[in-house]
């Protein structure tokens, strides 16, 4: 029995190095993708300055005789395009990612950055990873179509504007508030959202609420979330099935066969920790006439005269020092180190004994 509790042990331990080595490995190669990402994003815009200089420069020599290299609004368009690896914000650490949220989809923002800076917009969409949130109609730019879509449907128009993602820093809150003169509600940006309590769920996630710094019970309301929209299919099943009950369980029978009990648990499992009590039983058993078999081997003599030696030791009980060792050891500290003597507090002499009445005597 305990040869199968250690084997479960060590196959959890082995289990847990394992994990621990995948998830180093994991770590690892998630770095070593955000490197690439961000030297090939550096590659295409090393390559789009290198480009932009060389045409400064042919126009700036050529004067009026300098080419016209965009001759309609969709060659302009194309010369224009933003590549898809420069349009993907880079992820960043745990470490400098936003803990909390003030700001989602739904709630509108002004932006403090770019060529759209002083804009108020919604929100479309966040993203947690890098620390970044679109805004609708802000920020936009032209985008192309890779050339394997495009392929299969070229009747579709080949350059397209989307929304770039904006860093959570650049954007500020926008909120109606009373003018303190008027009384009339007016956009206000919050710079500084300050939070509640934050109350923790058991499903994982946080809840709090948002108030207006400076103003006392002014709370910022969540924006409402769009309920999805389901449609009903010829292959559904009917929600007058789903909730009839099918199953009706009794103390005559068990649940499930009791076969599948194995089939769930693995008896075979090297992490299995839960046996059968027939089992048990017989390793027991097994362990029990191991150990006599043991205890009724052949010993050498050699073997015969240490454990004797050890059963005499174990009855001496722990060794003591004698009067002459303690007199030994103080005579050196005295010697080494007077100055603890000096320090050591008066003791009265120990009263006389038998003995000492009979050797004065």
């Amino acid at each position: 029995m305990l040869k199968a509790t250690s084997r479960a042990i060590r196959a959890r331990s082995q289990a847990a190095r394992k994990l621990a080595r995948v998830r180093e490995h994991n770590k690892r190669m998630r770095i070593k993708e955000a490197m690439g990402v961000r030297m090939q994003i550096q590659r295409i815009a090393h390559a789009d300055q290198k480009q932009s200089r060389r045409e400064a420069k042919e126009d700036r020599m050529l004067g009026p005789l300098g080419p016209r290299r965009a001759m309609t609004s969709a060659e302009a368009d194309e010369m224009s395009v933003v590549a898809t690896e420069r349009a993907r914000p880079l992820p960043i650490r745990k470490e400098e990612r936003v803990k909390y949220w003030n700001i989602v989809p739904g709630d509108r923002v002004v932006v403090l950055a770019g060529v759209d800076r002083h804009k108020i917009g919604v929100v479309k969409s966040v993203d947690k990873a890098t620390a970044t949130l679109m805004v609708q109609g802000i920020n936009m730019a032209p985008m192309k179509i890779p050339d394997a879509v495009f392929e299969l449907d070229t009747k579709q128009q080949r350059i397209y504007h989307s929304e770039l993602s904006i860093s959570y820093h650049d954007v500020r809150l926008v909120y109606p508030l009373p003018d303190p003169a008027t009384g009339a509600l007016r956009d206000t940006i919050i710079a500084n959202i300050e939070m509640s309590n934050i109350w923790h769920n058991k499903n994982g996630t946080s809840s709090w609420k948002r108030l207006v710094p400076g103003m006392e019970g002014v709370v910022i309301p969540w924006p409402p979330k769009e309920k999805p929209k389901y449609v009903d299919h010829p292959g559904d099943t009917r929600i007058m099935d789903v909730e009839m009950p099918s199953y009706f369980p009794t103390l005559l029978a068990p649940p499930f066969p009791l076969e599948v009990i194995d089939e769930l648990r693995n008896k075979y499992s090297k992490f299995r920790t839960r046996h059968d009590p027939v089992w048990v039983a017989k390793k027991e058993a097994e362990d029990a006439a191991q150990k006599a078999k043991d205890g009724e081997r052949i010993l050498t003599a050699v073997q015969e005269l240490n454990r004797k030696l050890r059963k005499e030791r174990k009855a001496l009980g722990p060794p003591q020092l004698s009067d002459s060792n303690l007199e030994y050891i103080g005579r050196v500290m005295a010697q080494n180190r007077p100055e603890l003597l000096e320090n050591l507090p008066p003791t009265s002499p120990p009263p006389p004994t038998s003995s000492t009445q009979e050797a004065t005597a």
